[in-house]
């Protein structure tokens, strides 16, 4: 003791229990090891007896029993203030505690959910497969440690052809085939354009093909001769057969420009007419009786009358009807029927010049023939044609020269050609006639009313529902494939109609999908033997986790997928018993600390008792919940059944809704207020607390605001990092909470909070006592940096320590971080707000980066702080030797 009476002994034991309100831990030690050790010998040393036992060595057998003592006060005081916190909701670690002492208010944490998803499958053959309801399905997911069990919610019609398949932006064809083009399309061939004609038939590079324009009108009537656009002969380059589509590329450009559609003939030898190389004077024998006595020249006559009747005009040897047509030479393969292309020059009395004509005309006959031209004689093949080239008594006596006559020999049915489909880029403006289905109506009906999944190789993916009906359809004759436009129940954003190109769809298309949820089907489980005799009978599933599904309907927003039945009759779950009469046949069921569920039946007063019997208690269940977030990269969803034809399954997009037990945390925030509400929505708070009590969502503000002029409550919802998809199954069960347990006096509009992400620059000194590793693990700390769960509640940016909306200021900053223990002074360096939508792996702005006082927020965000963006950088103290 000291001998000073003014010096007080510091040393107090027991020490008195004094917390004030509102700490995180309850200090409710008397003492520790120390404590309890240096009592003990004070009193030892007080005890006029012992005074004696000066000895206080660890050897002394005396003293060695008292320092286990103070041990044993150490673990006990120690277990003592644990428990002491456990007592207390505000202090509670444990979630077994947390759920105890919640469960005195009525409120219960909410068990793990079954996640969902949607798969894709692909099956084999010519028909298709029908998967039934309850199809079993593994996949390993990155966020669990063990695949999780799947089974599909409804019975699949899959085909073969909507396994895997693309869809292409519509097309769009220019009015004309502009001069300079060096690429066309076929558009039909015999005045046919569906695809199997335009495969059918047989182009070629070197083919060539001449573009014509349509024969005048003056050929059977009128007498004004107008121009024709003259033919184009060109050669093909090549030929491209792209999804019923013939594309030509030719060697050189067109020359002109041609209204589509353009009539077009495949051509191969060209023929002059009979006569046309003879000598222009002929030289004519002068007889006298059967006597040549001499000679004379005459010109020789090369005009040709196109009317129809015999021309005698010419110097040929023979009349030459309209529709009779003398080959330069005798070509033994042609035949009737074929077709031929006249090209010649047409003049009329009156006329000055001639205007070319094309025109293309049938053969009807063909005979070999000796002729004479002039001086000029020789074989020649003779064409009947159906039609004069003028086919009326036209005035002038129009007229050719026979010189300027050019057959054509045509192989080829007509064509007719237009230009390439130039189709847009821009982004969808609606659904309607989005995108079309290459196929045969059969193949296209499938689609009506159909899901669909479009996935991106570089991530970007969405659903849509083809809302084209079977009449949208019609089967052509012949059914072959085509184009079929489709209309979808939105834009299929946020792809761009560049994304659906025909020569290479970037964009994959899966058809055959069905909704799974997570639950493997445990076989039907004897629970026990009912007994009339026992109230509150209970018992345990034998296999746990229980799987449970978030339900908009209910109220917790969970059911489990259970059913139990008693004696051969379905039981009904009912939350609680309280309000049931006693014959009425339910249950509840319950889940302790470590997930386990339990069946609790009635007392026969709330709900009836067990009729007695022996296992006349049976259950069918899944087990399984948690799963969320996307597949593990190279793995793919197995099938736990092999049906005949069935190929493959994949997953289309992440598994969502999926969530583990509740945690203390979130009971602890979200309790208190549950109870306040009395499971009833009037207050802004009570909208806060029934939103934090939905699996996934992690911060909820509400407040009163103006909502297209209209007041209304403004509810905004943040969700856990990955389970943004999920926004629609929380909109859906505060909706349902809204309708049945709040007022509906008014809207309630429910809006998707986001992150914000922020960068931060800060030069700190360090006391040269403290390690810098040790400093600058306790800055990050004491930032609450995104995705450290363990400064999720304390840290400056922690999820759960800021408010959605709030402001950030850099002097805050540095005052959070001069508090950190090792820290001599700080400074903000670089302070901002990142582009809204950038998550945790956006790279930083260059350096020097903007230094902001204050970071503004919107109300739908909340400012978030990642290890990347982070940069710490230790400086000399400014202060460092200023003063001695």
């Amino acid at each position: 003791m000291p001998c000073d009476p003014l010096i007080k002994d510091p040393f107090i034991f027991p020490r008195p229990i004094d917390n004030r309100p509102g700490l995180p831990r309850i200090a409710y030690r008397i003492g520790r090891y120390a404590d309890f050790l240096e009592a003990m010998t004070r009193s030892i040393d007080a005890a006029p007896e012992l005074a004696a036992w000066t000895h206080r060595g660890a050897d002394d057998p005396g003293i060695a029993l008292l320092q286990g003592a103070a041990v044993l006060g150490d673990i006990l005081s120690f277990y003592q203030e644990h428990y002491a916190n456990e007592a207390y909701l505000r202090t509670a670690a444990w979630r077994e505690s947390v759920a105890e002492l919640v469960r005195l208010t009525g409120y219960r944490l909410a068990p793990g959910i079954g996640g969902r998803a949607t798969l894709a499958v692909e099956v084999r053959g010519d028909g298709p497969l029908t998967l039934r309801a309850g199809f079993p399905v593994k996949a390993d997911l990155q966020d669990l440690p063990d695949p999780a069990d799947f089974q599909t919610d409804a019975e699949l019609l899959a085909w073969p052809h909507l396994g895997r398949f693309n869809l292409y932006r519509p097309r769009a064809y220019a009015a004309t085939l502009a001069a300079g083009a060096t690429r066309f399309e076929l558009h039909s061939v015999g005045n046919a354009s569906d695809s199997a004609s335009l495969d059918a038939f047989e182009l070629k590079p070197g083919d060539q093909l001449l573009l014509m324009s349509a024969e005048p009108g003056w050929t059977s009537s009128g007498s004004n001769l107008t121009p024709q656009q003259a033919p184009q002969q060109v050669r093909v380059k090549t030929v491209n057969r792209l999804l019923g589509r013939v594309i030509v590329e030719i060697d050189a450009p067109l020359q002109n420009s041609w209204n589509q559609p353009v009539a077009a003939w495949r051509v191969g030898r060209s023929f002059r007419h009979f006569g046309h190389n003879a000598p222009t004077r002929t030289v004519t024998s002068k007889k006298s009786g059967s006597e040549i006595v001499g000679a004379f020249e005459s010109d020789t006559g090369f005009q040709r009358h196109l009317y129809p009747h015999d021309c005698t005009n010419t110097s040929a040897s023979i009349a030459l009807p309209a529709d009779l047509m003398p080959l330069d030479a005798e070509v033994s393969d042609l035949r009737p029927g074929m077709r031929v292309v006249v090209q010649v020059r047409v003049a009329r009395s009156g006329m000055t010049g001639a205007v070319p004509l094309a025109l293309v005309r049938k053969v009807l006959a063909v005979r070999s023939a000796t002729l004479g031209f002039g001086n000029l004689n020789g074989a020649s093949s003779l064409l009947s044609l159906d039609q004069p080239l003028i086919r009326h008594a036209m005035s002038g006596s129009p007229w050719s020269d026979v010189r300027d006559f050019l057959i054509r020999e045509i192989t080829s049915p007509a064509l007719s050609l237009k230009p390439v489909s130039t189709p847009s880029s821009a982004a969808f403006a609606s659904g309607s006639g989005a995108l079309f289905f290459h196929g045969s109506a059969a193949q296209a009906r499938a689609l009506a009313g159909r899901r669909l999944y479009l996935r991106h190789p570089d991530g970007r993916s969405v659903e849509l529902t083809c809302t084209s009906g079977p009449n949208s359809f019609p089967t052509p004759t012949p059914d072959v494939a085509r184009p079929w436009l489709l209309n979808f129940d939105r834009p299929p954003t946020p792809f761009t109609r560049a994304d659906f190109d025909e020569a290479e769809p970037r964009v994959t298309v899966y058809g055959n999908l069905v909704d799974t949820s997570q639950g493997k089907a445990e076989h039907e489980a004897v629970l026990g033997n009912g007994d009339n005799r026992q109230r509150w009978q209970t018992f345990p599933l034998p296999k746990s986790p229980l799987t449970w599904f978030l339900s908009a309907d209910a109220v917790p927003p969970h059911t489990p997928a259970l059913e139990v039945w008693v004696e051969g009759r379905l039981w009904t779950r009912v939350d609680s018993f309280y309000g049931h009469g006693p014959d009425e046949p339910l249950y509840i069921v319950r889940e302790d600390a470590e997930g386990r569920s339990f069946v609790q039946f009635g007392d026969g007063e709330t709900g009836a008792r067990l009729p007695s019997g022996l296992k006349n208690v049976l259950a069918r269940y899944r087990s399984g919940v948690g799963a969320r977030g996307p597949i593990k990269p190279g793995a793919t969803p197995t099938a736990g059944e092999r049906p005949a034809g069935f190929d493959k399954v994949a997953l289309a997009g992440i598994v969502s809704g999926g969530a583990d037990p509740e945690p203390g945390d979130k009971a602890r925030e979200a309790a208190p207020g549950k109870v306040q509400s009395l499971g009833r929505l009037v207050s802004i708070r009570d909208y806060e607390n029934e939103t934090l009590a939905v699996p996934g969502v992690v911060r909820a503000a509400a407040a009163w605001d103006l909502h297209g002029g209209v007041p209304a409550v403004i509810l905004r919802v943040l969700l856990a990092a990955g389970r943004e998809a999920e926004f629609a199954a929380v909109q859906a069960t505060l909706a349902h909470a809204q309708r049945c347990r709040g007022p509906d006096r008014f809207p309630l509009v429910v809006q998707q909070a986001r992150p914000r992400q922020v960068f931060l620059d800060l030069g700190y000194a360090r006391d040269p006592r403290y390690r810098q590793e040790e400093v600058e693990a306790a800055l990050r700390a004491s930032l609450g940096l995104a995705a450290h769960v363990a400064d999720e509640r304390s840290g400056l940016f922690g999820l759960h320590a800021r408010r959605l909306g709030e402001p950030e200021y850099a002097s805050r900053v540095e005052g959070r971080a001069q508090n950190v223990a090792g820290v001599l002074w700080c400074r903000v360096t670089a302070f901002g707000l990142f582009a809204p939508g950038l998550d945790a792996t956006a790279t930083l702005p260059a350096a020097p980066r903007p230094l902001a006082q204050v970071l503004p927020c919107s109300p739908f965000e909340l400012l978030q702080l990642a290890a990347p963006h982070l940069t710490l950088t230790p400086v000399a103290d400014p202060s460092a030797g200023e003063c001695p």
